[in-house]
């Protein structure tokens, strides 16, 4: 909700009314710009907002009410368009993290303005840093470039702008570059580690003045000449940006330590150099060189940057492939993997399973991040068609039973056992048989009878994740050897349309998967397994009778979270014959959510019954490890209350209503009673024989 406070102001000309206006997480930044008018300050509380903001109207001030650039998170939705583009005169940006930005889309855009003001923010993981086009007399101070691609700081045609105290370090190309630009200012800055180089100057940028910047680069500057540019300013006393007691001209550093500034004497210890320090193949120089006084002063600890590393479960194999990923990295704070190399990030995940499910060969990246960087690492992984040897006989007969290893929907074994063949519902829902190897989710389908396989055009996969997984190399963190029947079912997600996956083969309890979509997340699988037993993903087992474990797994990892799903619901059944054989009233059905170690009992509601099942629904806050379970009845709740003898019941279903409880206790006296008669029976038999015996015995 946006609150606006309105402020009365008196000016020369009459009577002007600002407005401050407050957006909070789940609020619109682009809605409160839309709304304001010039001198409107647009104040943003604490949160990450995922938008691409555009500001057309003069005079606003948009700022972070905390100060803090690290919990106030401007996150571009669009990569490829800019976080932030101002298009107009006179506004103030200040306190904001901003990235996710690609290739030459920026952070923070300058275009055609006057007069505006970038301070106090962060920007990095961005295309580009900051971009001033075609603007004029614009502040850039005190802001962290960091870790973008091409540029930290651009200016194109753009003048009479300051540059001052700003951090651009460790970004893929130039740290500061000026086109066609001139009268800027470049003052106080720290730039430092960057790819290409430190600071590049056009030959067509004039009347530029650099001076008592810190430039540690592995190449510092590429200046291309110009007209009357100057990298120092007049020896004045002042403390310089290395600590010495003159400002002058900047400090040229290596990251080696063999820079000239950190080489070059100084007989009198004013802390600029005995000689100038002249640009390779340009006609300019530094004529007042920093360089530190008496000894080095003492630096900070060095930054600790990220080690990328991964292990794949497999490099090659046929299709369909799957492959268990695993970062490895060291001193990584966020992940991002990238399996077919489509430069789309498919897991945010430590772990991770991957399916390939077409031939080809990928390059999977993993990307590691740090305050301090980022570095990736890669694996090629190598796809090939299914021998022609294993698949089943041709023919136009039905197979019955064909191995898992061969069943042409991929959702088989790679072990031994009996499988079946595929039944695509309406859904897209398909059946896994009942193998005891590690079981796979392809995208391939089966053509009835004829034992080849028809795969599909798309190359994609699916992932799923776990924190602690012990199964096999198939789709699923289950162990393989535990999953004694599996089903899919495949349809398009799109934000705020419900979603149902129906599970139209019955080859579990789980009749369908619902829940209302936040995100788009376009075609999308959702797995159910049915267990020989308790889950490997578990410690413990639930309270009461277990009538079957299962889990559930929805999309790649990382989409069925509260952020991308809601009201999530989940239909299953339960056999009136097992209730019936065990005693358990409908009523005390309950489904079992396994989550943060522990079983949590959901609510559950009878939707309908018909001569098999009872049919019941239960609300899910999320997908995992599931147990249906229900409560036996004793003999002891069939006896009056307490002190009183108890009641007598006849056997005779025709005098009971109690027709589950009465029908057992009838066929138990129906079981004892031919015991009785056998037994009596072969009594009879060992007595002729013993008398037999006897009578021999006297001859």
């Amino acid at each position: 909700m946006l609150l606006a406070v309105f402020l009365i102001l008196i000016s020369g000309s009459g009577i002007v009314t600002a407005a401050e206006i407050s957006v909070q997480p789940g609020d619109s930044i682009q809605t409160a710009v839309n709304n304001a008018t010039s001198g409107d300050e647009i104040i943003i509380k604490p949160g990450t907002y995922t938008e691409n903001i555009v500001i057309k109207t003069d005079g606003l001030v948009v700022r972070s009410e905390s100060g803090d650039p690290e919990n106030t998170i401007i996150k571009a939705r669009s990569s490829g368009a800019h976080a932030l583009s101002v298009q107009a005169d006179n506004v103030r940006i200040s306190g904001f993290k901003i990235t996710g930005t690609k290739t030459s889309y920026t952070g923070i855009q300058l275009s055609g303005c006057n007069n505006c003001i970038i301070e106090n923010n962060k920007l990095l993981n961005n295309g580009y840093g900051i971009y001033l086009l075609s603007s004029r007399g614009s502040t850039v101070s005190n802001n962290i470039i960091t870790n973008n691609g091409d540029y930290g700081i651009v200016l194109a045609s753009s003048t009479g702008s300051t540059l001052s105290g700003n951090t651009v370090s460790n970004n893929n190309g130039r740290g500061v570059h000026l086109g066609t630009s001139d009268d800027n200012i470049l003052s106080g800055n720290n730039i430092a580690s960057n790819g290409i180089s430190g600071l590049y100057i056009c030959p067509r940028s004039d009347n530029n003045l650099v001076f008592n910047n810190y430039l540690v680069n592995t190449v510092n500057a590429e200046i291309k000449n110009g007209t009357g540019n100057a990298y120092s300013t007049e020896k004045t006393a002042g403390k310089n940006i290395v600590g010495g007691p003159n400002l002058g001209g900047n400090f040229w550093g290596k990251p080696d330590g063999s820079g000239f500034s950190e080489t070059a004497p100084d007989t009198d210890g004013d802390g600029i150099a005995d000689v100038a320090y002249s640009f390779e193949n340009s006609i300019y120089a530094d004529s007042l060189p920093l360089v530190y006084v008496a000894e080095k002063p003492v630096e900070g600890p060095t930054p600790v940057l990220p080690i990328a590393n991964l292990e794949a479960s497999l490099t090659n194999g046929h299709a369909p492939l799957s492959v268990r990923f695993t970062d490895l990295s060291e001193n990584a704070v966020e992940r991002e993997w990238d399996f077919d190399n489509d430069e789309k990030t498919d897991s945010i995940d430590k772990s991770t399973v991957y399916v390939y499910a077409t031939p080809g060969t990928y390059t999977a990246k993993l990307t590691v991040s740090n305050d301090n960087g980022t570095d990736s690492k890669t694996a090629t992984i190598t796809v090939t068609e299914k021998n022609e040897d294993n698949l089943g006989d041709s023919g136009t007969g039905n197979n019955e039973t064909v191995s898992n290893e061969t069943m042409g929907a991929g959702i088989g074994s790679n072990g031994t056992g009996e499988g079946e063949v595929v039944d695509n519902g309406p859904e897209n829902s398909e059946v896994a048989g009942d193998g005891s190897g590690n079981n796979e989710t392809g995208d391939s389908v089966s053509e009835e009878g004829t034992g080849s396989e028809d795969g599909e055009s798309s190359s994609g996969g699916s992932s799923h994740s776990s924190s602690s997984s012990s199964g096999g190399d198939g789709g699923s963190p289950e162990s393989a050897k535990n999953v004694e029947a599996k089903e899919i079912s495949q349809v398009f997600i799109t934000n705020g349309k419900e979603v149902k996956f129906d599970f139209v083969n019955n080859a579990t309890c789980v009749v369908s998967v619902g829940f209302d979509a936040k995100k788009t997340a376009g075609k999308t699988t959702t797995v159910v397994e049915v267990l020989k037993g308790k889950s490997s993903l578990v410690s413990n087992l639930p309270s009461d009778e277990v009538y079957e474990f299962f889990n559930i797994w929805v999309g790649n990892s990382g989409y069925a979270s509260s952020k991308n799903i809601e009201n999530s619901v989940i239909c299953f059944k339960v056999e009136k014959a097992w209730m019936q054989e065990n005693r358990i009233e409908s009523s005390s059905i309950a489904l079992n959510r396994y989550d943060d170690e522990k079983w949590e009992q959901l609510p559950v509601t009878i939707l309908k019954e018909d001569n098999e099942f009872i049919y019941f629904t239960a609300e899910s806050t999320g997908f995992s490890s599931f147990a249906i379970t229900g409560k036996a009845n004793t003999f002891s709740e069939n006896v009056t209350e307490s002190g009183s003898e108890p009641e007598t019941r006849s056997v005779d279903q025709k005098n009971t209503k109690s027709t589950g409880l009465t029908a057992e206790m009838s066929e138990q006296v129906k079981s004892m009673s031919q015991r009785f008669e056998i037994l009596s029976g072969i009594t009879g038999l060992l007595s002729e024989w013993i008398e037999h015996i006897r009578d021999w015995a006297k001859f």
